[in-house]
């Protein structure tokens, strides 16, 4: 939380985000993004936050393995936003956000148990393309979905792992590892799409800069490997991200 108070801050004095419904401009009694009359219809902004990813598997079948549900990432991205009238509004966003997930590893051998783990850092790129509907004016509370489309760029592992010295059993030892994963185009689906929903609130600072934050989920609905082999388990992702940012309206 504390990390997301620092960023809205932060963007408060340089950035660019959400799109929302304008204060009343009590000099003509107009909103903030109406001049005249009329309604500012784009907003072009940047957004930047804190995200938490669960890697969906069935670990049924491997009971020494253990995935955490939750892993922190970041996201940051630009929006341009397009509002016919008031109350709706359409936006399409390009965001750089991480897909990060750990496997904790237990593995007893003779009257020594190991403990290790992989920590598996991911970057993607998604394009979602949401409608919203918002609420209020002086300040608006908006609820978007819609669909997006990604794609996997780069992958990086650390953690510890077993090396065997000898074939004796209890001969192993714990090995730090720290590497950058090449892609296997006949292991890894490095394609992405599926759903994105959330909500936000937003307020005019000034007359055509909005301040705003919101929460949304993105819904992987692609396997992130492709099957190269018998038996294996679609792997998906979900994430959960809590962002703030500016809009400018011309």
């Amino acid at each position: 939380m504390k990390k997301l108070i620092v960023i809205v801050a932060l963007l408060s004095v340089f950035g660019a985000g959400w799109a929302s419904e304008p204060m009343a401009d009590a000099p003509d009694s107009t909103t903030h993004t109406e001049q005249s009359g009329r309604l500012r219809h784009f907003g072009f902004g940047l957004t930047a936050g804190q995200d938490r990813n669960y890697h969906v598997v069935d670990m049924s079948y491997m009971s020494d393995m253990e995935y955490t549900k939750y892993e922190e990432g970041y996201s940051i991205g630009g929006q341009i936003t397009y509002r016919p009238v008031r109350w709706v509004s359409v936006r399409i966003e390009a965001v750089l956000l991480q897909k990060n997930y750990r496997m904790d590893h237990v593995k007893q051998l003779q009257s020594v148990r190991y403990y290790t783990y992989t920590l598996t850092e991911n970057r993607y790129v998604n394009v979602p393309l949401t409608l919203a509907l918002h609420m209020g004016k002086t300040v608006r509370v908006s609820l978007f979905g819609g669909v997006y489309g990604g794609y996997w760029l780069t992958s990086h592992r650390s953690g510890e792992s077993l090396s065997l010295s000898s074939r004796v059993y209890g001969d192993e030892e714990v090995n730090a590892f720290d590497e950058d994963v090449v892609f296997d185009e006949r292991r890894d689906n490095r394609e992405d799409a599926g759903f994105v929903w959330g909500a936000g609130v937003s307020a005019m600072l000034f007359r055509q800069l909005e301040l705003g934050a919101d929460v949304r989920w993105y819904y992987g609905v692609y396997d992130i490997q492709k099957e190269y082999q018998r038996g294996l388990n679609p792997r998906y992702n979900t994430t959960m991200v809590m962002q703030a940012g500016l809009t400018y309206w011309l």
